[in-house]
């Protein structure tokens, strides 16, 4: 069962992968370790934006969505690459997998592709202590992956979250990556109260602005301050940062795939925004890949898909179609997907992608005038499901998925050249 950590009990970490893009290019291609490199957007635009920089660009004063300009100007040498989102799920993917090690998948959340909770009080007898486990978790992420992870340890998520950035360069400001950082409980004051009120996740720059505006520097300020001012400039979310500055935070450590009753989803947010639709086509493969594994799993077909999107100022817009013959075909929901993703403008900043199958439907057996050819695309997919199960996601690429989708932003290309 799922439940909040004892106060006492320090047992939520939250893992965070340093500098996520750049580090996962690093480990793939030694070459590249140690040198300044940048993740842009579009690497042959001089105006492209800065996705991320290794820290070895941070150094030089580069920061992310920084133009490529403005950042070759300030690291000459610099070394600028193409995202590759397929890498950086399929490491994420394999990132949390060594955490599930160490605890049951009712106890990991998986916040974004480079940030991961966990909580491990069912792992004492097994493991060793939390402390304990992490260092393993982090050693062997290191050994295995080649990825870098800084750890936050505390008995609530908020303050795991704070423990995972508190490390910072005494001379640079930057976050030293690779930390491992625990606050307990008698550590508020000292550790905590004294960072500025921004630090905390959840106030967002024009939140933090106005806070400071109200004499609100520090958390420890935004502690001690009266809860009814709090609610009265900032709704009800401004007693939930009061709570989460004094340590308070109820909520517990659960899953981010939503198995419920009626519906299957995933969704993924990503360190940066993405602009171009050939990486959110990406992105939408794996979360359909995912999607379409659990509902076979389920032994279900969905008649209705819904494409979830945030935008960078964190509106969410959703978009759904309701399928003529219900599916659980993974090459079906990824299709729709992207038909779904045509709806957003061309361009828009995107931080979060979803995909959610439901009106699920058990035991029901459509016939279809293509009968014979879903029951073999069926029969391919169950065998990879099995061959995946066995040997890892990554053992198998969906090579008719990317030929449907180079094909699907052909015509895309075509119809607008009309």
């Amino acid at each position: 069962m799922t439940g909040v950590a004892n106060p006492q009990s320090l047992d939520v970490v939250l893992f965070d992968a340093n500098s996520y893009y750049a580090s996962c290019h690093q480990a793939v291609e030694p070459t590249l370790r140690g040198k300044p490199l940048l993740v842009a957007g579009d690497p042959k635009n001089r105006t492209g934006i800065i996705l991320t920089a290794s820290y070895e660009a941070r150094l030089y004063g580069v920061k992310t969505a920084m133009s490529l300009y403005q950042a070759k100007k300030l690291c000459p040498e610099a070394i600028v690459l193409a995202p590759d989102f397929r890498l950086y799920l399929d490491l994420s993917e394999k990132m949390w997998k060594i955490v599930g090690r160490y605890t049951d998948e009712e106890h990991i959340q998986v916040v974004s592709v480079d940030e991961c909770f966990a909580d491990f009080r069912g792992s004492h007898l097994l493991f060793g202590s939390t402390e304990e486990i992490a260092r393993r978790i982090q050693k062997e992420i290191g050994e295995e992956l080649g990825l870098g992870v800084s750890v936050g340890i505390s008995y609530c998520k908020i303050l795991a979250k704070l423990a995972s950035d508190y490390r910072r360069d005494p001379k640079t400001g930057l976050k030293v990556p690779r930390s491992f950082t625990v606050i307990a409980p008698e550590d508020l004051e000292t550790k905590v109260w004294p960072l500025g009120v921004g630090e905390m996740s959840g106030i967002g720059k024009q939140m933090e602005k106005k806070l400071v505006s109200l004499g609100i520097k520090t958390l420890g300020d935004l502690a001690k301050a009266s809860p009814q001012m709090l609610e009265k400039h900032f709704g009800v979310y401004g007693l939930k940062i009061h709570e989460w500055a004094n340590g308070r935070d109820q909520r517990p450590v659960t899953p981010a795939e939503e198995v419920k009753e009626h519906s299957i989803g995933r969704s993924i947010t990503l360190p940066q925004d993405i602009t171009d639709q050939e990486q959110a086509a990406e992105v939408l493969l794996f979360l359909a890949d995912s999607v379409g594994r659990k509902v076979r799993e389920e032994k279900a077909k969905a008649q209705t898909l819904t494409l979830q999107i945030k935008s960078a100022d964190f509106k969410t817009k959703t978009f759904s179609t309701t399928l003529f013959e219900a599916t659980d075909l993974t090459e079906e929901i990824y299709h729709h997907s992207l038909k779904l993703l045509e709806k957003w403008p061309e361009g828009k900043p995107i931080r979060l992608l979803g995909i959610t199958a439901s009106r699920l439907q058990k035991g029901l057996e459509q016939l279809s005038l293509f009968q014979e050819e879903i029951e073999e695309q069926r029969e391919l997919e169950q065998t990879m499901d099995k061959i995946r199960h066995k040997y890892g996601t990554e053992a198998l690429m969906r090579g008719t998925q990317y030929l449907s989708l180079s094909r699907k932003l052909a015509g895309r290309s075509n119809k607008n050249k009309r």
